[in-house]
């Protein structure tokens, strides 16, 4: 029976929520034996709180990796649309999916209904907070504070405080109740409690982080928890457990949410009868702050031992990203751009790692169109090429289509596969991205973020610097190349045909320049027109650029005339040279079917390139022998 796979849509993977809804979806697609495939930027979308506005070239550059689904193979799709960045995305997303009948569940998202749609609920999270302080604690000065006034969830879990306390016939008074915009203001709350004189028995916050602000707060100016006051808070980060003392909080259910967005995709799928809309709820989590656990437990020691690693692991870190940084100034090319990946994976414990760069980025070609020059936004290509492979065996450089996500099949092995992909982009060119297979679902932290955008800085300014080169090189072609030959101009001659002469006198070689001129051009302009006339100049010096060594320099020196400098050739070479000019046009003519024969005439002229100061002089000579020849053609076409 094939494997099925689902696909998890989100924004800022590698953050507390959703790395935590990751987790609840890739343990019970691992007990389902499903393929878990996360389209993941690792960004985080900006809070209610922040002035702060993404510019477009990000949201592009982040939300294009979404684009890589392949819906061909998907079986259903999990959205965290709360996180996602870009609104587009989720009906872009569910668009696709509707038209191949692929179920979209959407997680914590009540703004977006899709096919199914899973709630976190927070409607009786904060009653069990205060339910526990009154009931178990029998407290009854319990100050409040919240997040904006005004906010959904800061009047969601004041109305539940309120709830409690009218339940218990507590008084509701509003000098208990303060709004600490998130964690800015939460210190200004506390200071205001403490200087009306009624000291709280407990303060209950609308988030952890105001929690540990408010703790820090209170502790540094001789509080002591829970002792004086208990404090508790609600989300139920890993700060909690970590922080002295640790925090009694509410955990929304976040890995029960991601295992539930898996079951509903299976119940869509066998066509079940089930609720497409599914609430899961919150749960108590009792730490140290309200008093239930003791103080003198081993977390004391685990809240040093885990900050010396964090800071250890910090310093590793930031030397890493200095090398990298300092070995980027040396690359000479793509491949050695991501050499240094192999220490990312390793740092981050990756059991496998691409890095796959569009085909339209890392080119084949020397050339760039104009339409490239001046396009905007440029996305995903057709096809991908593999420049890095960790854990794997697939080769560098290999091309692949970006439908098959990377260059080996990774849906088809012994167990289900947990791939996850994450752009690199670079202003306004979507570069390419990473895959990897996480050693556990809850991503790899801000660390992990911080080296995918040094890295996508460093790809986008390597592939700019080399668009630019390319760009600059097909101007100074336009500069040095006569547009209707290909061949150089006169400048071009000055150019390139100098550097040929100062070649040929370091190596004290011979210098030998070709002289060449079209046979009977303005009679075939007469009778058959210009664009004749144009062929007979172009076919030329298709003869003479075929019959030419590549180290030659070959010229259009006027309009039937051309000039070719090459460096020590001697009289069999060159007399071979132009035999092969003759035939080669003798083949044109006879195969062409045109009413006219064209031929050119050519003389040469070889000396030692120390006994010369220019090319121009050896020309002289050159057209000199041309035009000997011209003469004894026009000489034997009379007899």
């Amino acid at each position: 029976m094939k494997r099925k796979n689902i696909a998890v849509c989100v924004t800022g993977y590698n953050f507390n929520y959703e790395s935590r809804v990751v987790k609840g979806i890739g343990d019970r697609c691992a007990e389902l034996d499903i393929n878990l495939l996360i389209f993941a930027t690792l960004i985080q979308r900006p809070s209610l709180n922040e002035n702060r506005v993404l510019p477009d070239s990000v949201i592009k550059g982040e939300t294009e990796i979404f684009n890589l689904i392949n819906y061909d193979i998907i079986d259903g799709i999990i959205i965290l649309g709360d996180s996602i960045i870009e609104e587009k995305v989720i009906f872009d997303v569910y668009a696709k999916a509707s038209e191949k009948n692929i179920p979209v569940v959407n997680v914590n998202d009540p703004n977006h209904k899709l096919t199914g749609n899973v709630l976190l609920s927070d409607k009786r999270a904060m009653e069990f907070v205060v339910r526990h302080l009154v009931e178990e604690h029998g407290l009854t000065k319990i100050n409040f504070i919240g997040g904006f006034p005004g906010n959904l969830q800061t009047e969601e879990r004041l109305a539940a405080y309120k709830k409690v306390l009218e339940e218990h016939n507590i008084p509701v008074e509003e000098s208990r109740i303060a709004y600490g915009e998130f964690w800015i203001k939460s210190v200004d709350c506390v200071k205001q409690f403490l200087a009306s004189g009624d000291i709280p028995q407990a303060i209950v916050c609308a988030s952890d982080t105001m929690a540990i602000f408010c703790m820090d707060y209170l502790q540094e100016n001789g509080y002591r928890i829970p002792e004086d006051i208990v404090v508790t808070g609600f989300d139920g980060l890993d700060d909690c457990e970590v922080y002295k003392p640790t925090i009694t909080s509410v955990r929304r259910g976040f890995e029960t949410a991601g295992r539930r967005a898996v079951e509903l995709v299976e119940d869509i799928l066998n066509g079940k009868k089930s609720d497409l809309t599914v609430e899961v709820d919150s749960e108590l989590v009792i730490m140290q702050s309200c008093g239930c656990v003791p103080k003198a437990d081993k977390r004391t020691f685990d809240f040093f031992s885990q900050k010396y690693g964090a800071e250890t692991a910090a310093l590793e870190f930031r030397t890493y990203i200095h090398a990298m940084n300092t070995d980027f100034a040396a690359v000479k090319n793509s491949a050695e751009l991501f050499e240094n990946a192999k220490h990312s994976a390793e740092f981050f414990k990756l059991d496998r790692l691409f890095v796959c760069i569009c085909s339209n980025i890392e080119r084949e070609t020397a050339e760039i169109d104009e339409e490239e020059i001046f396009s905007s936004f440029r996305g995903i290509s057709d096809t991908m090429v593999n420049m890095f492979s960790y854990g794997n065996s697939a080769p560098v450089g290999k091309k692949f289509p970006a439908a098959e996500l990377v260059p080996e099949d990774i849906l088809n092995g012994d167990k289900a596969a947990v791939f996850a992909f994450s752009p690199l982009y670079f202003k306004d060119n979507f570069l390419g991205y990473i895959a990897y297979e996480p050693t556990c679902y809850e991503g790899n932290g801000e660390h992990f973020a911080t080296w995918l955008m040094v890295l996508s800085n460093n790809t986008g300014s390597y592939y700019m610097n080399k668009k630019l080169e390319l760009v600059v090189e097909q101007l100074e072609n336009l500069y040095v190349r006569d547009p209707l030959t290909g061949l150089y101009n006169r400048r071009g001659m000055s150019k390139y045909g100098v550097e040929l002469l100062d070649n040929a006198k370091k190596a004290n070689s011979c210098i030998t320049v070709v002289c060449s001129d079209i046979d009977n051009l303005k009679p075939i302009n007469d009778l058959y027109g210009h664009e004749a006339g144009d062929n007979a100049i172009v076919q030329t010096a298709r003869a003479i650029s075929k019959a030419m060594p590549d180290s030659a320099v070959s010229v259009r020196t006027g309009g039937d005339e051309f000039c070719s400098v090459l460096q020590s050739c001697s009289d069999e070479e060159i007399n071979g040279i132009l035999e092969q000019i003759e035939q080669t046009l003798e083949d044109y003519n006879a195969s062409s079917g045109l009413p006219y024969k064209i031929g050119c005439s050519c003389g040469y002229y070889s000396m030692k390139a120390a006994e010369t100061e220019s090319i121009e002089k050896i020309a002289a000579f050159a057209d000199e022998e041309m035009y000997k020849v011209k003469v004894r053609k026009k000489a034997m076409r009379k007899m």
